[in-house]
């Protein structure tokens, strides 16, 4: 949140991915992703690592649309096709029950033909103010979520 190095969508990081997320729906959270070859683990597939990165980023996308600071408590990734390099990705991510403490979200990673590559399910805890203290995030932090992308 307000980190412009943010691995994944810093947009000052020169070698984090750049990705763009946008709204979608009232909290949904959206983007696109191209594979680049620098992405891959095995020759030709994307890193199972970044493809688990791109999910919880747009898992942690959902809760700052409501306002909310969240960390992930919890990350199950379920891999369903390979990755190819040079594929355009459709990466998509909805709450799926929102609590005080804990919002549980559910995204969906696709190419561009509609094939699910992976989809994630996250538990994402909602930092109290001590919490936020104790991770070194002053109240600045709140201010940050009208005007910037969470990291």
């Amino acid at each position: 949140m307000g980190n412009h190095y943010c691995f994944v969508c810093g947009p000052d990081n020169p070698r984090g991915l750049h990705v763009q997320f946008t709204r979608k729906g009232q909290y949904g959270a959206t983007a696109r992703f191209f594979v680049e070859k620098e992405m891959a683990g095995w020759p030709t597939i994307q890193h199972g690592g970044i493809t688990s990165t791109l999910l919880d980023e747009a898992c942690a996308y959902v809760p700052t649309y409501m306002d909310k600071i969240t960390v992930t408590a919890e990350l199950n990734v379920l891999f369903k096709s390979p990755v190819r390099v040079g594929e355009t990705l459709v990466i998509e991510a909805e709450p799926l029950r929102i609590t005080r403490k804990l919002i549980l979200v559910h995204a969906t990673l696709h190419n561009e033909e509609g094939e699910l590559k992976a989809e994630a399910t996250a538990k994402m805890m909602v930092l109290s103010d001590d919490q936020r203290h104790q991770m070194g995030m002053g109240p600045e932090v709140m201010n940050l979520l009208s005007t910037e992308q969470p990291s």
